[in-house]
């Protein structure tokens, strides 16, 4: 079981939410989950889950948060915690809930993929409001001129502590998949959401059953798996989301070579053998509505 150590008592607490707990995963090695405040012990309800990693004098944080409010509560607590200030913040993918707090760890070094830094630089001003809509009084601290894109750029490869690979989520959006060999932990977000539903929001279905079939391809025997939401799970929640996305392919197929409406889909789109995961009422009727539109693409093109 991980070992949650409590943020300082001296630290600051973000309107909002919880006070950032970092959960030891391995030696040199913390989980961080974000979570709204009064939050129940559902995974859902987790904004976001972060890493942080030490190499030797440099700290490496993967995401930063939501909000740069949380994320001086989180800057706070690190040092509480480990003694040292974050050096090193890595955005893997364009992620609001994981990007928008990387002021709160200047004068830290900031890494992401080209792409991925020129796509927060486009989206960041629109997904900071919208966040800042969907948070209420929690996100009072988003404001555009806190924006902070990275300005290192990397690719894959040996990153601090991390192995890393680039993996796609559509044709316009890869994400950094890490490796922490030492602590058997691959984190791959955007890519898995273990033990629910996956959520196909901003993806490509084909395009990302490719990178979810190389991540399985790829990952080391015995390795838990990770993602940006939730806690650890193993190969098997990767070979869950090919089977749910491959079975969600083909019910839409059918019903759109047939000349269904999309409104008239009834229940055969319906996928029971997936309906006890969390996530399945609220994700599911929003994954079918985009691969229906993928569908469609394909069919009139």
């Amino acid at each position: 079981m991980a070992l949650t150590v409590p943020s300082h008592a001296a630290c600051p607490v973000a309107q909002g939410f919880e006070a950032p707990r970092v959960q030891a995963m391995a030696p040199g090695l913390w989980r961080v989950p974000v979570r709204l405040s009064g939050s129940a012990g559902d995974v859902e309800v987790e904004v976001a889950t972060l890493l942080l990693a030490s190499d030797g004098p440099r700290l490496w944080l993967v995401g930063s948060g939501p909000t740069p409010a949380w994320g001086a509560a989180l800057a706070c607590a690190v040092r509480g915690v480990s003694g040292q200030t974050v050096t090193d913040v890595l955005n893997p993918r364009a992620h609001p809930e994981t990007a928008l707090a990387n002021v709160a760890f200047a004068p830290a070094r900031l890494w992401a993929l080209a792409d991925v830094a020129q796509a927060m630089a486009r989206s960041c001003p629109t997904c900071l409001q919208r966040l800042k809509e969907r948070l209420g009084p929690a996100g009072e601290s988003l404001q555009p001129d806190t924006i902070r894109v990275p300005t290192r750029v990397l690719e894959a490869g040996r990153l601090g502590p991390f192995e890393s690979v680039a993996l796609a989520r559509s044709p316009e959006a890869r994400t950094l998949v890490l490796l922490h060999r030492a602590a058997g932990l691959v984190y791959a977000p955007g890519l898995v959401w273990p033990g629910a539903v996956p959520d196909l929001r901003d993806t490509d279905s084909a395009v990302l059953l490719d990178s979810l079939r190389t991540l399985q391809a790829a990952l080391p025997d015995g390795a838990a798996v990770m993602g940006d939401a939730g806690l650890p799970g193993r190969a098997a929640d990767i070979a869950s989301h090919l089977a749910y996305i491959e079975a969600l392919q083909s019910a839409v197929a059918a019903q759109v070579e047939a000349g269904q409406a999309e409104w008239a889909g009834g229940d055969s789109a319906e996928l029971p053998a997936y309906a006890h995961l969390p996530g399945y009422a609220e994700r599911h009727p929003l994954n079918r509505h985009r691969v229906w539109r993928e569908a469609e693409a394909r069919l009139f093109r």
